[in-house]
């Protein structure tokens, strides 16, 4: 029996989940764990057939679409007049590999038959003449051309196979065109060359997109294709959020939303120490993140429940702690978290909860973000703290621990502080030097340009001044005997940390790390987990994502299995964000989602 003979009759054994006097099919090639399936079904329905070669993959997508015709099978393999029945298909959408085409392939090898996965597309459309294509992929597709011996793309031809891929779609191209020979290779048997030269008559328009602006809390950035056959005009959805919104604007979505903030990882300070590329990383993102940000993202931590865990921002009041909190019964515990890349390994970044998450990957053994948290708590018995937003507390008598304390001019991200920063034009306030009330121990000048690593001393002249604030002022300064044993312990591990990992912003030792009304006393960190990162794509949280409904190909039966952590990471960095899916499908398919309303009504 042939592959063909073996797929469901699904089609054919009953209707389609259109109405049964509409038979327009909805068809998702490549579908994945469902993302774009999922897009399409908050837009106009469930499609009627999902394709994809993963069985793992397809056992997920099952689970969220139980009613779609389900081929796991090369996309190749499947006819499509079979699969489809010979109905007519509506909405075709496509999201072919793009491993092959992404720059984060780097230097290896490309296949040229993996990047030739989008020319089963061309053959859906020959086949079954979608009225709407809709294809998704990285934008380096665009750049899609032939490529030589080794597997690396030939520069001069950039982007010359893509161009043959929408004249193919749309209006044709030569018989003795460079290409015929691999799009024949690929499709040959499918398409005749007539056809190809002719052309299928599509209007074809592609535009890079940015998730964030479509409601998701990403910024992942995509090429998004659309194709029509019924001569009506291709319609771009505007953004419903903004990197930079007006008054009357929604901004983008936070990556802080979708994390569960009763998981705070594992200190960073382990038997097993963690490689030092990542504790520089770590502490670059404290210093940038949580010590000189204007508006450090605070997360007071009263419990492990969300009715006993808020966030906010520094702008916003602190909400009352009573005693017997989470860390101790006096202290308000506190922490600032920050996001750091695990991937890229040239180009590791750190960035603020505040903003969405970047772009996800499939591929990274252990996962692509760690969320890093810096455990603060605040100073005086029955303290509530201040934010770092308002003037550092008054330092009390009694003491002899040292603090590092930074007053900037000017933050590394360019904003300024409200109340802990200083102008260049105003003098510092008044250091008193009677008890240990607020003695100045020493201070220095940090650079943020130029190659100065290790700070200016007070005694040299003033560098020189560039024409945007640059220079900071570090402060150490005495601070009072008010922490726990623990917590003075855990204080002096970070203030050593800070030092060794970021000696040009920590030039001298320092018992202590200040922020505000607050002692830095711990670091933690942790990787990202599936829940978190599947909102962050934009899907629901009831989307199933740990289990799979997996089908025995010879008997039918049907068997839910769990998926690991490895292959769930997989299945979110490989997804469509629903959130485009579905702008892009009711933006375009008004008149196909009208009609199924108004005749389902």
């Amino acid at each position: 029996m042939s592959a063909q003979q073996k797929l469901p009759q699904f089609i054919h054994r009953q209707p389609s989940m259109g109405l049964p006097f509409e038979k327009e099919l909805v068809v998702d090639l490549f579908a994945g764990g469902g993302g774009a399936s999922t897009g399409i079904a908050r837009a106009y329905r469930d499609p009627d057939v999902a394709v994809n070669h993963n069985p793992i993959a397809l056992a997920v997508h099952r689970a969220n679409h139980p009613q779609t015709a389900h081929y796991v099978a090369d996309v190749f393999e499947v006819d499509p007049v079979h699969a489809t029945g010979g109905q007519p298909v509506g909405i075709l959408w496509a999201s072919p590999d793009c491993r092959h085409h992404s720059k984060a392939k780097g230097g290896a090898p490309r296949d040229r038959k993996v990047r030739g996965l989008a020319w089963v597309v061309v053959r859906w459309a020959h086949a079954t003449r979608p009225r709407l294509l809709f294809l998704e992929n990285v934008e380096e597709f665009c750049d899609w051309g032939p490529i030589d011996d080794e597997g690396q793309p030939i520069k001069l031809e950039k982007g010359r196979t893509f161009r043959s891929f929408i004249a193919a779609l749309s209006t044709g191209l030569a018989a003795d065109h460079p290409d015929m020979p691999e799009i024949l290779d690929s499709i040959g048997d499918f398409v005749p060359v007539v056809d190809l030269v002719r052309g299928l008559g599509y209007n074809v328009e592609w535009r890079e997109r940015i998730a964030a602006n479509a409601g998701a809390p990403t910024i992942r950035k995509r090429l998004y294709l659309v194709a029509r056959s019924d001569g009506k005009e291709i319609v771009w959805p505007e953004p419903k959020h903004h990197k930079k919104p007006s008054a009357k604007q929604q901004p983008w979505r936070s990556a802080a939303e979708c994390i569960d903030w009763s998981n705070l990882g594992r200190t960073i300070f382990r038997e097993k120490p963690m490689a030092v590329n990542t504790m520089r990383r770590v502490a670059k993102g404290c210093w940038r993140h949580v010590l000189t940000s204007a508006k450090p993202f605070i997360v007071p931590m009263r419990g492990t429940s969300e009715a006993h865990t808020s966030t906010h921002g520094v702008d916003e009041a602190l909400s009352t702690i009573s005693a017997g909190g989470t860390h101790h019964a006096l202290i308000q515990p506190a922490l600032a978290p920050f996001l750091t890349e695990c991937a890229n390994g040239s180009s590791q970044r750190n960035f603020d909860v505040q903003e969405p998450l970047r772009t996800q990957v499939a591929q990274v053994k252990g996962g692509h973000f760690a969320m890093v948290a810096a455990h603060m708590t605040a100073f005086g018995q029955n303290a509530v703290g201040s934010s770092p937003a308002e003037p550092t507390q008054t330092v009390l008598a009694g003491a002899a621990r040292h603090g590092v304390v930074a007053a900037f001019f000017e933050q590394a991200n360019g904003g300024f502080y409200d109340g802990d920063g200083r102008s260049a034009d105003t003098p510092l306030s008044t250091i008193c030097q009677s008890g240990a009330n607020q003695r100045l121990i020493n201070a220095y000048l940090v650079k943020y340009y130029g190659n100065e690593k290790d700070g200016i001393s007070l005694t040299e002249p003033m560098h020189t001044l560039p024409t945007k604030d640059r220079v900071a002022l570090v402060e150490v300064v005495q601070v009072p005997d008010t922490l726990t044993p623990e917590q003075l312990e855990g204080a002096r591990r970070c203030a050593a940390f800070m030092h060794e990992h970021l000696p040009e912003h920590f030039k001298d030792p320092a018992d202590l790390v200040m922020v505000g009304g607050y002692v830095l006393v711990d670091i933690t960190l942790r990787m990202l987990q599936p829940p978190e990162l599947k909102a962050a794509q934009g899907f629901d949280k009831d989307y199933i994502i740990d289990r799979g409904l997996f089908v025995d190909p010879v008997t039918g039966a049907e068997e839910w299995r769990h998926i690991n952590k490895t292959d769930q990471v997989r299945l979110i960095g490989n997804s469509v964000c629903p959130d485009e899916a579905q702008a892009l499908v009711a933006a375009n398919a008004t008149d196909i989602i009208e009609l199924y309303q108004r005749l389902a009504a």
